[in-house]
């Protein structure tokens, strides 16, 4: 092996980590956006809003991210409206991101004992003030390592959007790769890269989850 011939490819290489951490970063803050207000919306709106959403949100989580992302390529395109590439990549990774994401914050918030809420609202606290003060900041620390490793798979499956031509790391490695006849070299740095990404995620898990669940825990002194 050898990995002097890539030196002239590095701006390309590079082009394509910034453009796969832009990526990433968009499905992160649409997926949460899109994930916390459909939990949100389950949890405030009852038995009939989380019935209603249920479906969508199961049919995104049970359907292959490729086909999701093909499908948000070629729909405007058949009713003749342009979308770049990146901006249906990201729409497709932030509503499959939003759905797994809406499923562990809703899970979290129903894992908080029953009797917390009922308690809060004997008090005559408003189902708002009992999700936001106390079910929420107690759910928190129990679904971060959850969300982090969601987020981790996030950066991971930037690497599908090459199916609607856009040139992040695999894609570029692939060209480079059938330019060069090099495959492996390129894969190993490639691979290199995203576990450059990827592992300093995995090892700020435990420090942001002792931290939230502290601050949570004062939270729900605070809030009692």
């Amino acid at each position: 092996m050898r990995f002097d011939f890539l030196g002239n490819f590095t701006g390309v290489i590079a082009q394509a980590l910034l453009l796969t951490i832009a990526l990433s970063a968009a499905g992160l803050v649409g997926g949460g956006l899109i994930g916390s207000i459909l939990a949100l919306i389950r949890v405030l709106g009852g038995r009939v809003a989380d019935r209603v959403l249920i479906l969508p949100i199961d049919f995104i989580r049970g359907t292959p991210l490729l086909v999701q992302l093909m499908v948000w390529y070629l729909v405007p395109s058949a009713f003749h409206l342009d979308i770049s590439p990146f901006a249906a990549a990201a729409i497709g990774l932030s509503v499959n991101a939003g759905a797994f994401i809406s499923e562990i914050l809703h899970g979290g918030i129903s894992a908080v004992p029953r009797g917390q809420r009922e308690a809060a609202l004997a008090l005559g606290l408003s189902r708002p003030y009992t999700v936001f003060g106390i079910q929420l900041p107690q759910a928190l620390p129990a679904v971060v390592p959850a969300l982090m490793g969601l987020y981790i798979g996030l950066i991971k499956d930037t690497s599908l959007a090459y199916i609607v031509g856009l040139h992040e790391l695999t894609r570029q490695a692939k060209l480079i790769a059938d330019f060069t006849f090099r495959p492996l070299e390129i894969y190993v740095v490639i691979a290199a890269l995203y576990f450059i990404l990827c592992y300093p995620l995995s090892r700020l898990v435990p420090r942001v989850e002792r931290r939230l669940r502290r601050t949570g825990a004062v939270s729900s002194q605070l809030s009692v």
